[in-house]
């Protein structure tokens, strides 16, 4: 009996040990494998890629053809460059577009595009189609980084990194483009209170296939003709059947010349003399100076917020007043009773 159980024991201990071998083994290579995993996506991870020029705007006529070369720069360990063409479209009001997933189909667009060169610097020749009317090609050119194949990336997934640079391509077979534009979301109310800032959030929707870069002015005049407030409108670029919201720059002093710096809010803080029928007036310019639109309109700016804590101040000291004069004020009986000695 007892060299029965030890036996038994022997079995029921080779089992045991098989067992823990068995998940020693499994808990290992899953250890080893996520190792693996995490070294090769922070390598991908370390790739920078910079493009340039980042934008492009080209005017080409029927039949023009023209060459831009773009250059990548990289950072990190050796990668393989595949540089692609996408159609790209307006997304948003603040100028973001959205970029096709799919590679561009040449039969698509009225353009003939030829790639020359190496991939990191590729030279892009542009030749217009015969059109008999002005229409616009918005492109991205993305740059596809991956690292050299290994053995650890065939066990993994992970995101290649990308950046585009984008084309914008106008083909007109005149000198002059279409002009259609329209301001919208530009309706003060009747009233405001001269304690608040006065804020406006307009967008200006170009209604052509092309696209344009207008420049403007907003201004503010008071009753007195006198103007209180002159802002330059930021010269966005608005593509073609796309709006942009309109905003307001203060112009930087560099080294040399003026331009443009970060836009700003059309914001006016009126003070306690800004009062009556001010004139809000929207003039949209080309950037020779031709005007393209302008809209007016009025608004009171009253001190609502003063009035109020004004009356009811008075309201209060009157309350005061009537509360104060009945404490002091004898009763009725006591005048009407007579003391005889």
């Amino acid at each position: 009996m007892k060299q029965i159980r030890n036996q038994k024991s022997e079995i029921l201990n080779s089992k045991l040990f098989r067992f823990s071998s068995f998940v020693f083994l499994i808990c290992f290579e899953f250890i080893i494998s996520n190792f693996v995993f995490r070294v090769t996506l922070v390598s991908a991870q370390e790739v920078s890629l910079s493009v340039s020029p980042p934008v492009v705007e080209i005017l080409l006529a029927p039949n023009q053809s023209v060459s831009q070369t773009f250059t990548l720069q990289t950072q990190g360990e050796n990668i393989l460059v595949t540089p692609e063409l996408h159609l790209a479209h307006p997304s948003d009001s603040s100028g973001h577009v959205e970029i096709d997933s799919t590679p561009l189909s040449p039969s698509s667009i009225p353009l003939t595009i030829k790639f020359s060169g190496p991939s990191h610097t590729p030279t892009l020749t542009f030749t217009a189609a015969n059109t008999d009317k002005a229409q616009d090609v918005y492109l991205a050119l993305v740059f596809r980084a991956s690292p050299p194949s290994t053995i650890y990336d065939l066990r993994s997934t992970i995101t290649t990194p990308s950046i585009s640079a984008l084309i914008l391509v106008t083909i007109t077979p005149t000198d002059t483009l279409p002009i259609n534009l329209e301001i919208k979301d530009f309706s003060p109310p009747l009233f405001h209170d001269s304690w608040f800032p006065l804020t406006f959030t307009p967008f200006l929707t170009n209604n052509t296939p092309t696209m344009i870069r207008p420049e403007g002015q907003y201004e503010i005049i008071s009753p007195s003709g006198k103007t209180v407030l002159s802002l330059p409108l930021y010269p966005n670029l608005i593509l073609g059947n796309s709006s942009r919201l309109l905003q307001g720059t203060v112009p930087c002093q560099p080294l040399q010349g003026t331009v443009p710096c970060n836009p700003t809010p059309l914001t006016w803080s009126p003070t306690w003399r800004n009062l009556g029928p001010h004139t809000l007036r929207l003039t949209i310019t080309t950037t020779g100076g031709t005007q393209i639109i302008q809209v007016e309109k009025t608004i009171w700016i009253l001190p609502v917020r003063i009035a109020i804590i004004t009356v009811l101040f008075i309201l209060l000291f009157i309350i005061f007043l009537v509360t104060r004069g009945k404490s002091l004020s004898p009763p009725l009986d006591r005048l009407s009773q007579k003391t005889y000695s």
